[in-house]
């Protein structure tokens, strides 16, 4: 039986497939239409590197959630197809992180763009508020022309409160946070934290920076004046401090008299927080890196207490003596290219002329954020190599990390493996017995903040510390060749100890004055003095009236309205009722105007304005227990440079034998990257040979 032939219509089915198509188009469009709906409503962004690079803090994201009041961003940007390809790239980057602030500002935040060169009265009002153009340059052989671009921001918050950053062209999302979020930070401080301080700065002898040398740089820097007030409470006549202060800062206490003791003694027994920044000698810097000591006295002439037995009474042991660290961790600087001049350089001959090279000069270091523990082998070697099982157990028990603290004021330095770069600084730890347990006062706890590595020495401050002498070229050499010698020679006499470098305590305190009199203020002094000079001069007149036979006229009452008249001091008190603190950091030099300012810098260094100004910023915050920048200050990239080897931390090691090790390496690298890819290519084609003339042969044996 035949099947019978089915007749399909070709013109209905194509009928049907149009509509389908059709059906089939715009149900795409709704989709994309609803892809883009949530895309332009709801962000996702991925970050994939391993520490959070790109990825928003939670500084950035708690500041906006605490906004009460409309944060208006005034964006002054010229349009971005006419910027230069070399800013058009930082462009996109403001662009994508002011978004970024409208999406997480939930309504808060308001971002206005403006074109100063396409509206005069814009451009005039830019000008006026601060906001600064980009003057670009283009130059051919015929011509030269100027152009004006504009890419700032002016941040107004609550309509009375504002902030400008007058160029704004960050490289990256987190370069963009970095200039925001402070600037967000500083427009929603409703008040300044009052802070006192009291100065004995130095003064440098010669050169265009004569005169004082304070920390004024660092305290009126725009970022921390904007959010701090500091107010001068260096009192010649020792007037108790105001009860409604919280934080003085001491900057290179000397010559305090008794009155000026007992003044900090009660602002801390009540309840105060004293930072000192203290030095043992002042060393200036001067022609030719002289580094003279300077006369300093810690106690004024005539004082009967020592200030180093009353800080030792609160628990922080201060020896003013210096502490040089020869491991080489601790003097490389934070950026070997531009930031080289950060500890100390000299002129050398090199290939290409006489140029400025960094030395090691172990009085600049900084504290290591490594576990020295782990370095217990590396230092218990003896002149052989071999290591010293018995002495690497007890340098395990003994040492400890650089910078032991996990307080936020650390956190940044420690993604960095490095503390701030001191200069000449001190020994300053907490009180112990003779075993080396604490020793602190009842009511008290205290801890070493920052610690040297173990390959420091200690001494008394020495009259030159100049490494190089006064001479030129080979004689140079050799006075730094003698000057590290002699270092060396102590280093291998003497045994490993790991100097402390900043300590807290903190508790109620006991007076240092309690059960001694109170020490008179230079006025009452004055005033005692006036009124015994008084007294005697109407005990010889009466006396010489009565040889007359005069009668003795009734006594002057006058000493007794002036007594009356003097506004009394509040009784001292002789223990807290309060939790005080003090902190010490035993280096003020890395403070100090001229080498935060880089005035030493075409010279050879020092320089700490790199280090110096986060550092205190941060120092600011955890003090004052603000918290709102932690995560944007800890936010530092990991450091993914190649290592081709691991620096040892043997003093005694060559280095010599050290550069000679990695020269080969790198020359095995290099020849590893030229053979390697070859030799992969040539086994690549061998297998591809190989397998070929099998498929060949098998080929040719299946038709024969």
């Amino acid at each position: 039986m035949a099947t019978p032939h089915v007749r399909t219509d070709s013109r209905s089915r194509e009928r049907g497939s149009a509509p389908a198509l059709v059906l089939h188009v715009l149900l795409l469009l709704v989709v994309l239409a609803q892809v883009v709906y949530l895309a332009s409503r709801h962000r996702a962004r991925v970050d994939l590197t391993s520490d959070g690079l790109w990825s928003t803090t939670s500084s950035t994201r708690d500041l906006l959630a605490r906004l009460d009041k409309r944060l208006v961003v005034e964006a002054y940007f010229s349009p971005k197809e006419k910027l230069p390809v070399a800013v058009r790239e930082t462009r996109a980057w403001a662009d994508s992180f002011l978004d970024e602030l409208v999406q997480l500002g939930k309504g808060n935040v308001v971002v206005q763009r403006f074109d100063p060169n396409a509206d005069k009265a814009v451009k005039d009002k830019a000008t006026r508020v601060g906001v600064k153009p980009l003057e670009l340059r283009s130059q051919s052989s015929t011509s030269l022309s100027v152009d004006v671009h504009w890419q700032g921001l002016r941040f107004v918050y609550g309509g009375d409160k504002n902030k400008v950053v007058p160029q704004f062209a960050p490289g990256s999302s987190f370069l963009a946070e970095a200039v925001i979020t402070p600037a967000i930070k500083e427009v929603i401080t409703s008040q300044k934290r009052r802070i006192g301080y009291m100065e004995w700065p130095a003064t440098n002898p010669q050169g265009a920076q004569a005169g004082p040398l304070g920390w004024n740089v660092l305290r009126t820097l725009d970022g921390i004046a904007k959010r701090y007030e500091f107010q001068n409470l260096k009192d010649e006549d020792g007037a108790l401090l105001p009860d409604d202060l919280q934080t003085l800062f001491l900057f290179r206490p000397k010559d305090l008299t008794d009155r000026q003791k007992y003044v900090l003694d009660q602002f801390v027994v009540k309840g105060g927080t004293l930072v000192a920044f203290v030095d043992a000698a002042e060393y200036m810097v001067g022609p030719q890196r002289t580094m003279t000591r300077a006369p300093l006295a810690l106690d004024a002439a005539g004082s009967s207490q020592k200030l180093t037995d009353q800080l030792l009474h609160y628990g922080i042991d201060w020896k003013p003596r210096l502490v040089a660290d020869l491991s080489r961790d601790a003097f490389q600087p934070r950026d070997p290219v531009q930031g080289r001049f950060e500890y100390f350089a000299v002129p050398q001959l090199t290939p290409f002329g006489q140029q400025l090279s960094p030395i090691e000069y172990p009085y600049f270091f900084h504290p290591v954020a490594i576990d020295w523990k782990d370095a217990a082998n590396d230092l218990a070697k003896d002149a052989r190599g071999q290591v010293d099982k018995d002495l690497a157990e007890q340098y395990r028990k003994l040492f400890v990390p650089g910078m032991p603290s996990d307080e936020f004021v650390f956190q940044a330095w420690k993604q960095q493996k490095r503390g701030p770069g001191f200069y000449w600084p001190t020994w300053v730890g907490v009180r112990t017995k003779a075993g080396g347990a604490p020793d602190l006062p009842p009511d008290v706890a205290g801890r070493v903040l920052l610690w040297s590595s173990p390959l420091a020495l200690v001494e008394d401050p020495p009259q030159s510390l100049n490494p190089i002498g006064f001479g030129d070229g080979q004689q140079r050499l050799d006075a730094y060749q003698k000057f590290a010698g002699k270092l060396r020679e102590r280093l291998a006499a003497e045994p490993r100890q790991q100097a402390p470098l900043m300590a807290e305590v903190r508790g109620r305190f006991v007076s240092f004055f309690a059960g001694r009199e109170r020490p008179k203020r230079p006025s009452e002094i004055k005033e005692a003095e006036a009124k015994k000079a008084e007294e005697e001069a109407k005990q010889a007149e009466a006396a010489a009236k009565q040889k007359d036979g005069e009668q003795t006229p009734p006594a002057d009452k006058r000493a007794e309205d002036d007594a009356a008249a003097v506004a009394t001091e509040a009784p001292a008190a002789e223990r807290g009722d309060r939790p005080g603190r003090i902190v010490v950091v035993g280096d003020a030099d890395f403070l100090r105007d001229d080498i935060v300012r880089g005035d030493h810098a075409q010279a050879g260094g020092p320089v700490s304005g790199r280090s110096a100004a986060p550092f205190f910023a941060q120092m600011l915050d955890w003090l004052a227990e603000d918290k709102d920048l932690v995560a944007l200050q800890s936010k530092v990239a990991t450091d993914r440079s190649l290592k081709l080897l691991e620096e040892t931390r043997d003093p005694n090691a060559d280095p010599r034998l050290h550069e000679q090790a990695l020269r080969r390496k790198t020359t095995w690298l290099r020849a590893l990257n030229v053979v390697l890819p070859g030799a992969l290519l040539a086994a690549l084609g061998l297998c591809v040979y190989f397998v070929r003339r099998a498929q060949k042969r098998t080929f040719l044996s299946s038709i024969g």
